[in-house]
């Protein structure tokens, strides 16, 4: 048995992830310990692993709105700063999500410190294929990105005002950052360029999101259901876009369509207000089981969303809106595994004739059965804990 510290960003986009990974170490017999804040108790505990509440300035809860991102590099120093810390009184580290301070951590504890990342990897060649596509970034960013000068001296003035990692390539986030293993939740189909990593990097594929199953919920009413079935979430940061909602809300209003919308936790029922008969708005939903009735789902692009949607072979309309949802959609483009709308084409007429177009076929994504067939025969949780045994030896 070895004893084994995950650390957690507290995100549920980068945590939900990790929690297949954790309970699969301690079902091989090893203890796991988890740093993470309060709001994570009952996740990590489900999972059999010990709660190491960090970031109290917090208050326990999660990271849910894009504005916190201005207090990022008090949350990596802390982290940083307990990982040094304690990490030696461990067989091994797995450093999980964005991590901006990994090389001093590597430097600093003796241990193996495991990169697990909830995206694909990326380098300068595969930030200049998606970016050839992502149209609904400014041509200015997407200049900044695939520029690698440009790119290191944007990275050094918000490196060191919000990450707390000294001005490197933001590409050093998004690489495999581990001189040992590098775990992904991807697949190599999903992966850009996937002969340019080299062995220490290990495709796990992902399954679908653990979630408290919701009684209250209707899932009765899907299964019912005879019109197509809708699925909307812009997930928990960016859940608070009513706009969005409304649009598409008023999109397929009255239509057949029964569309179950959720905020991620914010109180979107509330905010919305009334809404047609055929329209189910939540704050929280059992996203898996929700997905297993839908015909198509509308999201941010959030891994957590577009894999589940995958596993379901449910179709994807992409909005993306930050960080990594960028690439996630426009990787989805290239491999015609879902259709992209950008943030100022969102109206009702362009969302309900782009889902028209899937459910009645006229518009195939035909690369949506390969890629849930990359997650269904990837080799899973247990992948990483036989790559995390072996590295133990």
């Amino acid at each position: 048995m070895a004893r084994i510290l995950l650390a957690g960003i507290p995100t549920f986009g980068q945590a939900n992830p990790t929690w297949p990974l954790t309970t699969a170490l301690v079902e091989a017999g090893h203890r796991v310990d988890y740093l993470m804040p309060e709001a994570f108790r009952a996740d990590v505990e489900r999972c059999g692993a010990t709660l190491l509440p960090y970031a109290s300035f917090l208050h326990g809860r999660p990271v849910a709105k894009p504005s916190q991102a201005l207090g990022a590099r008090r949350l990596f120093d802390e982290l940083t700063g307990q990982l040094v810390r304690i990490g030696n009184d461990y067989d091994v580290v797995v450093a999980t999500g964005l991590q901006p301070q990994f090389a001093e951590i590597e430097r600093a504890v003796r241990v193996p410190v495991v990169r697990f990342s909830p995206m694909p990897f990326q380098n300068d060649r595969t930030v200049r294929d998606l970016m050839t596509n992502a149209k609904a970034l400014p041509a200015l960013v997407r200049a900044g990105l695939t520029t690698p000068p440009l790119r290191r001296a944007a990275s050094q003035v918000v490196g060191r005002l919000m990450l707390g990692n000294h001005g490197r390539d933001v590409l050093d986030l998004l690489g495999p950052q581990s001189s040992t293993l590098n775990l992904t939740v991807s697949t190599s189909f999903l992966q850009p360029r996937a002969d340019d990593f080299d062995e220490s990097c290990v495709y796990l594929g992902t399954t679908p999101t653990m979630a408290t199953p919701d009684p209250a919920f209707p899932l009765e009413r899907l299964r019912n259901h005879r019109g197509p079935v809708i699925y909307v979430s812009l997930g928990t940061i960016y859940g608070g876009w009513t706009g969005y909602f409304k649009r598409v809300a008023e999109a397929f209003a009255n239509s057949d369509a029964l569309v179950v919308m959720t905020g991620g936790g914010t109180d979107l029922p509330s905010k919305l207000g009334p809404v047609a008969d055929n329209i189910l708005v939540s704050r929280f939903l059992p996203q898996a089981d929700v997905l297993a009735e839908a015909d198509l789902c509308f999201s941010h692009g959030g891994f957590g969303t577009i894999t589940d949607a995958a596993l379901a072979k449910v179709p994807l309309v992409i909005t993306p809106l930050g960080g990594d949802q960028f690439f996630n959609a426009y990787r989805l483009q290239d491999l015609d595994a879902a259709a992209v709308v950008a943030p100022h084409q969102v109206t009702p007429g362009k969302m309900r004739a782009t889902a028209e177009a899937i459910l009645d076929q006229s518009r195939t994504l035909a690369g949506l059965p390969a890629l849930a067939e990359s997650f269904r025969t990837a080799g899973g949780p247990q992948l990483g804990v036989q790559s995390i045994e072996a590295l133990l030896g």
